[in-house]
């Protein structure tokens, strides 16, 4: 007995130490979370309840010290991809601001223009401007509601030119999580030199009108110009007025100083803009919401919420079709994700607001409403809560209060994670914080991954290269904030929803997968009963990415619905329809 003990001491210890390796290899190696989450998961399954917290507290201290290392790492990264070399050598006055519009740092070309002049730095970092107009111009660019491009704002007033680029938030510790746009202020400088050919492709003049505008970028000086170009100044001049009047500028000051900053926005562009655009509007407490519209711009309104973490679907490759259909689809963007506003301690009952103000924005009266995956919850609160806000709801693959979680059936990694929670939900979050930063440089092997444990529908969308390929630039493009905001909507899954829905008074449409192995069929069968008169269908060999498959299918049998008032005595289960090949 005494050797056996030994043997399993032994053991024991050779697994800690594994255990504790991996933890910190991971830090290094994010993209090998996955790993780490089987290994700890085991641990979490082969301890005894009875050790308490006293077996997870040594864990939660390494896990710690690894997320404290990966931070660092992470914030050197961040800070070297949104203050690159190209940012520090600009000769203009360059800020970087907070969502407060306080300066977090600036360089030395600041410190100098900023002491004294239309725009000044003031001890405690606020910015004082003498052109009320441009300020409220940069308070609508810092808090995304112009948008994620680069953008010029321009002052008349003092010829001054702003050129401004709002940030991707880090999820990084320290200063960079903070930076929210960088600004450069653009005054008579001559650094940029714009070529004519460029100059007349982005402001649409004339060959002779761009060769000059170049010459006085150059020179700045209007008679030397026209001198180099062999033309009299008195041309030079008709010229330069009609330029200044296409550019709609006031002096040739400004004229150059937009020509200059254009020059930079090339430089400074993202590499591929989205190919939609994300509209916003600011909401009566002041945060922005945002949302994407697709379709039939004069078509019948349907409002829809994305998946849990924003990815999918790509709703670009429906809109021909909502086009033939007359429909206006306008996807909102929940507060954390793409340019809304974080909402701090923000529940699923607390859309509802947002997606009001929203309709009276764009002039909608109860537009029908299409939730995917994690936006259903937001969609049922909302429906339950202001009775009179949808015509009708539709809910593909959601998601389910977590008393009709099917534990058993869940998927691998869903599974490991939830394993993580109840055994300690800092468990859940520092792994949580270490798989995200794996997610974002990894993301082909964690989808890789996660396709092992789903059913082959599903495995089919993650192995197509243009779905995938759609599915992580949308990902991308909705963690703009940061991508913290996913295990913050997870731990929100575990609580109750402290929401009636037997209060849902309008048609209710349920469509899920019979082979979802993240929210089983039977989970979403028991939330339909829980809603008077929804319709449910099961979706025989469908998955958690059935939406590529039967998108058009749903919408079209939701928006059939007959506007009768709902069945109150309980779900009325019909067959499966056949999903769209």
């Amino acid at each position: 007995m005494a050797a056996h003990s030994g043997e399993q001491i032994v053991s024991g210890k050779n697994h800690h130490d594994a255990l504790i390796g991996k933890i910190y290899d991971t830090s290094l190696m994010p993209g090998d979370w996955v790993d780490l989450l089987d290994t700890i998961a085991g641990w979490a399954g082969e301890q005894p309840d009875a050790s308490g917290d006293a077996s997870v507290e040594p864990l939660i201290s390494h896990l710690e010290r690894a997320v404290r290392s990966s931070s660092y790492i992470h914030a050197l990264e961040d800070r070297n991809r949104i203050l690159n070399s190209m940012y520090h050598q600009m000769p203009w006055p360059m800020l970087m601001l907070d969502d407060q519009m306080q300066v977090l740092e600036c360089n030395p070309a600041a410190h100098r223009a900023l002491a004294d002049g239309p725009v000044q730095l003031l001890a405690d970092g606020r910015l004082r401007f003498r052109d009320g107009e441009l300020r409220r111009a940069l308070k609508r660019v810092n808090t995304m509601a112009a948008g994620r491009q680069v953008q010029l704002l321009n002052s008349a007033r003092d010829t001054l030119t702003l050129l401004c680029l709002p940030v991707e938030k880090s999820d990084a510790p320290g200063p960079v999580a903070h930076i929210r746009t960088i600004v450069w202020m653009l005054s008579g400088h001559h650094v940029v030199m714009p070529s004519p050919e460029m100059l007349q492709s982005v402001f649409n003049i004339t060959q002779a009108e761009s060769r000059l505008l170049h010459l006085l970028c150059k020179l700045g000086n209007l008679q030397q110009s026209a001198a180099l170009l062999s033309i009299s100044v008195h041309t030079a001049r008709t010229q330069l007025k009609s330029t200044m009047a296409k550019l709609n500028a006031s002096s040739q000051v400004q004229l150059v100083s937009q020509a200059m900053g254009h020059a930079l926005v090339q430089t400074a562009q993202p590499e591929q803009a989205p190919p939609d655009t994300e509209y916003t509007m600011n909401l009566p407490d002041g945060r922005v919401l945002s949302w994407y519209e697709y379709g039939d711009p004069k078509g019948r309104p349907l409002l829809t919420l994305d998946n849990l973490g924003g990815a999918v679907p790509d709703h670009t490759l429906f809109d021909d079709w909502y086009r033939q259909q007359g429909l206006r689809v306008i996807l909102v963007i929940r507060p954390g994700y793409g340019l809304s506003t974080a909402r701090r301690g923000m529940q699923f009952r607390d859309l509802g607001p947002d997606l009001r103000a929203l309709c009276g924005h764009l002039n909608l009266c109860r537009p029908s409403m299409a939730a995917y995956c994690g936006g259903g919850p937001y969609a049922l609160c909302a429906a339950a809560l202001e009775p009179d806000l949808f015509d009708r709801l539709g809910l593909l693959a959601t998601t389910v209060p977590i008393e009709h979680f099917e534990l058993d059936k869940l998927d691998r990694i869903h599974a490991m994670f939830l394993r993580l929670f109840r055994r300690d939900p800092r468990l859940f979050v520092l792994v949580g914080r270490l798989a995200l930063r794996g997610v974002q440089r990894a993301p082909e092997k964690y989808f890789s991954r996660l396709a092992q444990s789903l059913c082959p529908g599903d495995q089919q969308v993650l192995n197509d290269p243009d779905l995938l390929a759609r599915l992580i630039r949308r990902m991308r493009q909705s963690h703009f904030q940061g991508a913290r905001i996913i295990i913050d909507e997870y731990l929100r899954l575990q609580q109750p929803w402290g929401v009636d829905l037997s209060q849902i008074s309008i048609p209710v449409l349920m469509w899920h997968g019979d082979d979802d192995r993240v929210i089983s069929v039977g989970g979403a069968h028991a939330l339909a009963r829980d809603i008077p008169g929804a319709q449910f269908r099961a979706l025989p060999g469908l998955g958690r990415f059935l939406i590529y498959r039967v998108w058009q299918d749903f919408l079209t049998a939701l928006l059939a619905l007959p506007q009768a008032a709902p069945d109150p005595h309980g779900t009325s289960a019909l067959h499966a329809p056949s999903p769209r090949s």
